[in-house]
């Protein structure tokens, strides 16, 4: 009998999730999906509003403002996450100096780089938008530092409802803007609106907090010395992010682009939940846990297995449905989305993987790691993304993307073999039974006449 109850309680251990992690979940699974629905409504009714091309002057705005931001990043989250004297006022402090003096000072860079911005895309229309970049700019500088030091507390039932709360204040805003001024204008100042919300917002999730502009050289000293390698890794990972949309928009028109940008939008749901576990779960965990090497894999192995269950059933849902997807939300303009829909997925499924891997290596001390991991993803879509543009046209973009988030998830690989926390076998068969069941669903709904045949997915020409 005690070897039965031994082994009942065994296999319970196996599959109990501890009460602290699971209401630490519920809230993290909870309060995304109630933004992304926010997100989603706020997307389908913009695009009953507005045109494609305007989508796609925005995107290409918005990726030029986070590289702008990223150019300088000292992971002033990161530093505040893993700092032992986080909870200071005079760490705090000069962490929200910095982050504020920053957001001034890209201000004005961004103004200093029009004449080159609007040299490389030679538009009218984008010429008038780019200068308000640097509103964007300083939002982001004055937000308070109070939401990292909540993510360091893993305060999730904290942070969760400011996030829900910003996110339905910002949409109604911007939604609203959009409807009064149905062109560039309505969509950028809504934009504005939406993101002076978060900065105002934010300041009232530690209240007794108080913010004051100081510098300790110490703690100064020690913020920039973290954060040289989340300065690298930001600045490679915006460049491994963007660069599709960067050079899309250089070579494609501003409605492609916008298309492009719907799909990636879509298949981004999967991805930005696996960045929001990594970053307030994953990595304020690991770095706060005393074990390492093969007992910290034993530890993370069965609750990973967990969630990489349920997201690889999601996203292959997802693919399997990917032109009825399209085909109910959007209208005829964004049926060119159906066909990227699966490849951006499947890139999406491997930025699952990599951002628990990276966030993982962030918890152990290793961010050296995420930024190398970022170089080689940017090195596959230098050498991927121009030569299929030019054979195979926008969906080749989607492909590339693929490609190069497996050369960042090996060298991610690499540093968990050095630090004896691997999880490749775990992911590789993850993966292939992604692929099957996806071609499965795909079969059934052929099936029954809901889908395309299986053989639509991952097609490469655009037609």
């Amino acid at each position: 009998m005690t070897d039965v109850s031994t082994l009942r309680a065994r296999m319970f251990a196996r599959v109990h999730v501890p009460e602290v992690l699971l209401k630490r979940l519920g809230w993290a699974t909870s309060g995304y999906m109630m933004v992304l629905v926010i997100r989603f409504v706020t997307n389908v009714v913009l695009t009953r509003i507005l045109a494609p091309e305007l989508f796609g002057i925005m995107i290409l705005v918005t990726s030029l403002r986070i590289g702008i931001e990223l150019f300088t990043d000292i992971g002033i989250t990161q530093n505040v996450v893993s700092s032992r004297n986080a909870t200071d006022p005079r760490f705090y402090n000069t962490a929200w100096t910095l982050q504020l003096l920053r957001g001034v000072v890209l201000a004005l860079v961004a103004l200093l780089l029009l004449p080159v911005f609007d040299h490389f895309y030679k538009d009218p229309t984008l010429q008038m938008v780019l200068p308000f970049m640097s509103v964007f700019l300083i939002l982001t500088g004055v937000t308070s530092i109070g939401l990292p030091l909540s993510v360091k507390e893993m305060a999730v039932h904290r942070t969760v409802p400011f996030e829900i709360a910003s996110a339905a204040i910002a949409s109604v805003l911007l939604i609203l803007a959009s409807w009064l001024s149905p062109d560039i204008w309505g969509l950028l100042g809504g934009s504005i609106l939406a993101s002076m919300v978060p900065a105002v917002l934010y300041y009232f999730i530690k209240p007794e907090i108080k913010h004051r502009l100081m510098i300790d050289v110490g703690y100064a000293r020690e913020i920039v010395g973290f954060g040289k390698w989340v300065f690298v890794s930001s600045v490679i990972f915006f460049l491994a992010s963007n660069f599709d949309r960067l050079v899309l928009a250089k070579y494609v028109s501003f409605a492609m682009l916008g298309i492009y940008g719907v799909a990636r939008s879509l298949s981004d749901v999967f991805a930005l939940f696996s960045v929001k576990l990594g970053s307030e779960i994953i990595f304020p965990s690991v770095a706060a846990s005393t074990v390492r090497g093969a007992e910290l894999q034993g530890k993370l192995a069965h609750r990973r297995l967990q969630f990489l269950a349920a997201a690889l059933v999601a996203v292959a849902g997802f693919i399997a449905l990917s032109d009825v997807v399209i085909s109910v939300i959007y209208d005829d303009r964004y049926r060119g989305a159906a066909q990227l829909l699966p490849w951006v997925s499947l890139a999406a499924w491997m930025t699952i993987l990599c951002t628990l891997n990276e966030n993982l290596m962030l918890g152990l001390g290793k961010p050296r790691y995420g930024a190398l991991g970022s170089v080689a993803k940017l090195v596959g879509l230098v050498a991927f993304l121009p030569w299929g543009l030019t054979h195979y046209g926008v969906v080749a973009a989607a492909g590339a993307t693929v490609a190069a988030e497996v050369l960042r998830y090996l060298c991610l690989m690499i540093g968990q073999a050095r630090e004896r926390v691997t999880f490749m076998r775990q992911d590789v068969a993850a993966t292939a039974l992604l692929l099957a069941l996806a071609y499965a669903f795909r079969w059934v709904t052929f099936q029954i006449h809901l889908t395309g045949p299986p053989a639509d997915l991952f097609r490469i020409i655009l037609h």
